[in-house]
């Protein structure tokens, strides 16, 4: 019974943050009107799926692009030209999305069942997670890393699927349902977890190398301590960062897990980083810039305000984030200014675009994927 108060309480959360239906929501903020300096185009488009509410992640690894169109169906798509390689059906509805990496793909369902296949879609294992996986998982090494809804972290032999080790946390009363994948760099595997933590384990055993509160709960109720961190941590170099609902922006030392700085502030979507700034995008849907280094505020966009915004990614100079009407919003990294907007099909795009040398993929919840692009 307390887990399902815990996940009724996690979806009502998840519900309210994304639904701009909610009668106390803010009124997303109108298109934004722009002088479109840089030329982008759509490459190619995909129809992979039907119209769905699961917020899929697509992989690429090399010249494949590996994305999940409907709960059932595993798509192989051409990274140049958008062309069907192949597609088969799984045996479980998968959940959040493809992990892809050393010629293994790796999804999780709703009922905990973890899947590999090969580049060429064969079949390899299957293994029994703890709960549902909500979360795309990691491939690194050999290993296959999932987060599953009751908090543990586990890893598989990419071979066999055989279990290697879990970790487990204590849960706090209530949590949020998110679908913040771990991230797996170099032997450390980087999970945040429910209560505002960001852990580092050993990626070969599971060891905690180190545990640091990217997030302190406060507040006089339960409802209003609930903080998690929410998407999956961005490692790059000496440090990581991470940022929590209802808590903070934080960057560590990764191999020591000191804290390098933090900075108040609220995030459903996520982060991303380049060798400068650190980019935010906060729970009203602002985009910020830090300085990486010290966590000094640099710029701050809020002409996208409630328009239900991802996650950034950097490419090249231009920061770019998608919005709730499938628009892509491309930023100048210098000062937060607009420099191009791109319309896909007006279906929300749910998740971080994801960059590809020098193009984007986005999926929307249509059952579209694109290839985004410079024009030349």
């Amino acid at each position: 019974m307390q887990d399902f108060y815990r996940l009724a309480i996690a979806v009502s959360l998840l519900g309210l943050s994304a639904c701009s239906t909610v009668s106390n929501a803010p009124e997303p903020a109108p298109l934004p009107v722009i002088s479109q300096s840089l030329p982008v185009a759509s490459q190619w488009r995909a129809p992979v799926g039907d119209e769905t509410l699961f917020r899929f992640v697509p992989a690429v690894d090399g010249d494949l692009v590996v994305v999940a169109g409907t709960p059932d169906k595993l798509q192989a798509l051409d990274v140049a030209s958008g062309k069907n390689r192949w597609q088969i059906r799984t045996e479980q509805p998968i959940a959040g999305g493809v992990g892809l990496g050393e010629g293994v793909i790796a999804v999780g369902s709703v009922k905990g069942v973890v899947l590999a296949y090969d580049r060429a879609g064969k079949f390899l294992w299957r293994a029994q997670a703890s709960s549902e996986v909500m979360a795309p998982p990691a491939v690194g090494k050999g290993i296959v890393v999932v987060k599953t809804g009751d908090g543990r972290v586990s890893a598989y032999s990419a071979a066999d699927g055989k279990q290697l080790w879990q970790y487990q946390k204590q849960l706090p009363a209530l949590i949020l349902r998110n679908y913040a994948a771990v991230t797996i760099s170099g032997n450390v595997v980087y999970a945040g977890l429910s209560g505002g933590r960001l852990v580092a384990l050993s990626l070969q055993d599971g060891r905690v190398l180190w545990d640091s509160p990217v997030a302190i709960p406060r507040g006089a109720t339960e409802l209003e301590r609930v903080t998690d961190v929410v998407a999956p941590p961005v490692v790059d170099g000496r440090l990581v960062c991470a940022v929590a609902y209802q808590g903070r922006v934080a960057c560590f030392d990764a191999a020591s897990g000191s804290a390098a700085w933090t900075r108040e502030l609220s995030s459903w979507s996520g982060l991303a980083m380049d060798y400068r700034y650190v980019y935010v995008v906060d729970a009203a849907g602002n985009v910020n810039a830090f300085e990486r280094e010290s966590g000094r505020s640099v710029w701050r966009q809020d002409k996208l305000a409630a328009r239900s915004v991802t996650a950034p990614a950097v490419l090249g100079k231009y920061l770019v984030v998608a919005d709730f009407a499938g628009y892509t919003h491309f930023l100048n990294t210098e000062d937060g200014s607009f420099v191009a907007q791109l319309a896909t099909d007006g279906a929300r795009i749910a998740v971080s675009p994801l960059v590809v040398g020098e193009h984007l993929l986005v999926q929307t919840l249509s059952g579209n994927v694109f290839s985004i692009g410079l024009s030349k």
